[in-house]
């Protein structure tokens, strides 16, 4: 009896902690189900990379305004010059581009207009020039005094009134001091331009009306102002500036090489700097090449592009070419490289070899196909003759290839 009842009894506590425990797991398990869910673990947000800038720079030769050019743009009727119709051909190479620069060879002093030796351009010029696609020009060059400081003044009142940029020469101290920068296609480019002298005109009481990077410009124009230059470039680095391109007017007319003292300073202007080098003054075309910089980015060099516009007759002086640059700005480092180059090669068409009778900028390759096409418009067989042995000049001076990168 006594063992019944023990089993009794130990059946009776199993049975109690039975019950405890269904109870203890249904109470946890009803916890469980109404606790708020656990948030899952945090994962860092991964930031969009930032792309890339791409821009495009065209770069153009001298516009040397000789007074049969600007004889024949007149238009006695109305009484007005019109410059247009010599870029007819040429002018998309220019619109295309982000922001288009070139040199100018003259000032805008007014009439009596004149050519060589002191060039003074009708107005109208500059607007023509916005017209076709340029933003900006080069003053800095040996004719910039060629109508005084007072012809110097004007010259940049009349580009200002154009809505053209400018760059080298200034009316006031406060803008030598400033650093240009212009925007190409979102890349802010800061320019500097200089020229080797003025044609033995002095500045006078305006010593920052020109930048001329000879410290003996009066004379040999031989003594490089290197300090001058590198004070310039470690400001335009302080600028709110992606990258800085440098306009120079220097080298020995009518050489396709480039002299001792053009090698010496574009390699100063590199080495201190610049990203691209725009030469002119020469009045023909000198090489160009792609520049590695100290840093690794490729940089662009033009000992000089030749004349855009003239009158000139001498060997080569016909020959130019629209450089397209592409400049690409990192979007992670902000360093800007010269991500594409090519050349269209130009020539300057003179009436007595036109079909028209007229000045004329020709796209050599365009030109000579549409005569090929049956279209003796233009240029006849001569003309066509100059055209394809220009292309082979271009191509020996400049390079074989057209695209450099």
């Amino acid at each position: 009896m006594k063992l019944v009842n023990r089993v009794i009894g130990w059946l009776s506590v199993l049975m109690v902690l039975g019950a405890s425990a269904s109870l203890i797991v249904f109470g946890l398990w009803q916890r469980e189900q109404q606790a708020p869910p656990q948030a899952a673990a945090s994962v860092p947000a991964v930031e969009p990379a930032v792309p890339d800038t791409v821009a495009t720079l065209c770069v153009a030769g001298d516009l040397v305004m000789h007074m049969p050019i600007v004889n024949e743009a007149y238009n006695s009727a109305t009484d007005t010059h019109d410059f247009t119709y010599l870029f007819e051909q040429v002018r998309p190479h220019f619109e295309r581009a982000d922001y288009a620069v070139a040199c100018l060879e003259t000032t805008f002093n007014g009439p009596p207009y004149s050519g060589f030796p002191m060039f003074c351009a009708p107005d109208k010029l500059a607007a023509d020039l916005k017209t076709v696609g340029f933003d900006l020009l080069s003053t800095s060059g040996n004719h910039s005094l060629d109508k005084w400081h007072d012809g110097l003044v004007r010259t940049l009142d009349v580009l200002d009134a154009a809505g053209m940029d400018h760059v080298g020469t200034h009316r006031t101290q406060a803008e030598r001091d400033a650093v240009k920068v212009v925007d190409v296609g979102g890349i802010r480019l800061a320019l500097l331009a200089y020229t080797y002298g003025t044609n033995g005109m002095p500045l006078g009481e305006h010593p920052y009306s020109v930048n001329v990077y000879t410290t003996d410009y009066l004379t040999d124009c031989s003594v490089v102002d290197y300090d001058r230059i590198a004070a310039d470039l470690t400001k335009a680095k302080q600028a709110d500036a992606d990258a800085i391109a440098v306009y120079m007017h220097w080298g020995q007319e009518y050489w396709t090489t480039p002299s001792e003292q053009q090698t010496a300073l574009a390699d100063f202007l590199f080495e201190n700097g610049a990203t691209l080098v725009l030469g002119g003054h020469v009045h023909v075309p000198q090489p160009m090449e792609l520049r590695q910089l100290p840093d690794g980015r490729t940089g662009f060099l033009c000992y000089c592009l030749g004349n855009l516009l003239s009158n000139q007759h001498d060997p080569y002086t016909n020959l130019t070419a629209a450089v397209n640059l592409e400049l690409t700005k990192d979007g992670e480092t902000g360093a800007v490289t010269v991500s594409g180059c090519e050349y269209v090669p130009l020539y300057m068409l003179h009436p007595d070899a036109s079909n028209e009778g007229c000045y004329r900028l020709l796209d050599i390759k365009k030109a000579m196909q549409d005569y090929e096409n049956g279209d003796t418009s233009v240029i006849g067989e001569t003309g066509y003759q100059n055209l394809k042995q220009g292309l082979a000049d271009l191509r020996r001076i400049f390079g074989t290839d057209e695209v450099l990168l």
